[in-house]
């Protein structure tokens, strides 16, 4: 159902009342530190503990939305390990059989204006700390075991790593996505560049996550939309 802007805010308004004022200080506090700047593509990964943890490193960063790019192996997460943060994390998935879901999933990247930035333990490649942020960045990690795969890299306007200073050739996936976020993150918060949602995007998630506190909100919203319609 599509609902126009007033609509949005009565309802909004109309749901607050079943929302605590502890959770909607709550809310609009992660709302001020939410950003659609940088985004973050998963590529094939199959461990849930590490498709888990990196939902939740999203959230825990600001980070609202997670491109999640099946190829041979199916995304799956574990409860245990997520803790609640897919609710507040937006997941978008590209899995159609017999489609080619990664060029799908940076086409679209690139059409909302993207720069794909792939992630390699290659220590030729840029400095993670030093990448470009006055662009929206969509930063893609790759399958455990191999990385971000051949195509991806191929389709990427930049590659980036993090240094490392051991024998091991490169961090767990989770711990790798964990350091490049935060990494990111501290650079683009003390920038001068507009990283924040705008006031519609907020609006939007703020009826998104209402709806999601709020017990049978469906019915609730339905039975207001009726009440109006009389």
């Amino acid at each position: 159902m599509v609902i126009c802007n007033d609509l949005m805010e009565e309802i909004t308004n109309m749901l607050s009342e079943f929302v605590t004022e502890n959770k909607k200080t709550q809310i609009e506090k992660v709302l001020d530190e939410r950003t659609r700047h940088l985004s973050v593509v998963l590529e094939d990964i199959y461990q849930p503990q590490n498709a888990s943890a990196i939902v939740r490193t999203c959230d825990c960063f600001g980070i609202q939305d997670l491109h999640i790019i099946e190829k041979e192996n199916q995304y799956s997460i574990n409860p245990k390990v997520v803790m609640g943060a897919s609710k507040w994390v937006d997941l978008y998935s590209y899995c159609i059989p017999d489609i080619n879901n990664t060029i799908s999933c940076v086409t679209n990247l690139k059409q909302k204006g993207y720069r794909i930035v792939a992630t390699t333990p290659d220590a030729n490649c840029k400095p993670i700390n030093e990448l470009n942020l006055n662009e929206k960045v969509a930063l893609v990690f790759g399958t455990e075991q191999t990385g971000v795969s051949n195509e991806l890299l191929q389709m990427a306007d930049e590659k980036v790593t993090i240094p490392m200073y051991g024998f091991t050739e490169s961090f767990n996936i989770s711990v790798s996505a964990a350091v490049s976020l935060y990494t990111i993150t501290e650079k683009l918060r003390q920038s001068s560049i507009c990283w924040k949602l705008s006031k519609e995007e907020k609006n939007e998630l703020r009826l998104d996550w209402y709806k999601k506190i709020v017990k049978r909100s469906d019915l609730i919203i339905e039975e207001y939309i009726q009440q109006k319609a009389k």
